[in-house]
Parts: C-alpha cells; sequence; structure tokens
C-alpha cells in the first residue's frame, strides 16, 4: 500500500494567491495615493490661478467704471487701453472705445468693452525631454 499525499500542494497554492492578492492591495493603494496627492496638486493650483484671475477681472471691473464714470485717460485712436497683470507670466489686456450713441436710453453707458484678453507677457520655453532613465 502506497500513501500519497497531495494535501500540501493545495495549502501551498492558497498561501501563493493570499501573497499575491495583498501585493496587488498595496499596489493599487501605493497607486491610489499618488493619482491623489497629484489631483490635491492640481487643485491648489486652479485655485490659485482662479483666485488671481478673479482679482485681475475686479481690477479691469473698475478701471470701465472708471471710465465709464468720466475718468479721463490718453486715448489712441479713440481707443483706450489698459493691461492688469495678473501674474508673473500672464496679464489681462482691456481695450475700450467709445460707442457713436447710446444703445439703451436707461444706460449711462457710453463705451463699449472691444477686448478682454488674457496675454501672455514673457516667453515660455517649454520643456520637451521626458524624465526617463536609460
Amino acid at each position: 500500500m502506497s500513501k500519497n499525499s497531495s494535501g500540501g500542494s493545495h495549502v501551498g497554492s492558497a498561501s501563493i494567491l493570499l501573497i499575491f492578492a495583498v501585493l496587488s492591495l498595496v499596489s493599487f493603494a501605493t497607486l491610489t495615493m499618488a493619482s491623489s496627492k497629484a489631483d490635491y496638486n492640481l487643485s491648489n493650483k486652479l485655485i490659485s490661478r482662479q483666485q488671481e484671475y478673479a482679482r485681475a477681472c475686479h481690477q479691469g471691473n473698475a478701471f470701465v467704471a472708471a471710465i465709464n464714470s468720466g475718468y479721463e485717460t490718453q486715448t489712441s485712436d479713440g481707443i483706450i487701453r489698459e493691461s492688469v497683470p495678473i501674474n508673473d507670466n500672464q496679464a489681462l489686456d482691456i481695450a475700450i472705445m467709445q460707442k457713436s450713441s447710446k444703445i439703451s436710453k436707461n444706460s449711462g453707458n457710453t463705451f463699449k468693452v472691444i477686448q478682454w484678453q488674457i496675454v501672455n507677457i514673457s516667453d515660455f520655453e517649454y520643456d520637451a525631454t521626458l524624465p526617463v532613465m536609460p
């Protein structure tokens, strides 16, 4: 009578399966943490960018209101221009032109905004290299 013991191989395969399951869970958890950290950093950058743009728009609206209320400034060809800095690299360019006639009788606006645009004020040198280890 010979006894075949094949019970030990099933216990080993269950242990290997458990080890692979734990390793995959740890890998996915690490990837999730890295992704959430990147999303958090991007969200903070977007918040600061939106705050800078809102501040520039507020200053631009104050400029337009001052011109509509009679503030005198230099014009070129009947166009009043203003550049409001957003950050070190961008500015909000505003151009206002006097209307020939009022569109609305109830409105005191005699000027029309013809440009409200974000422009780059510095040259960008984009990094096109990929940081790949040799």
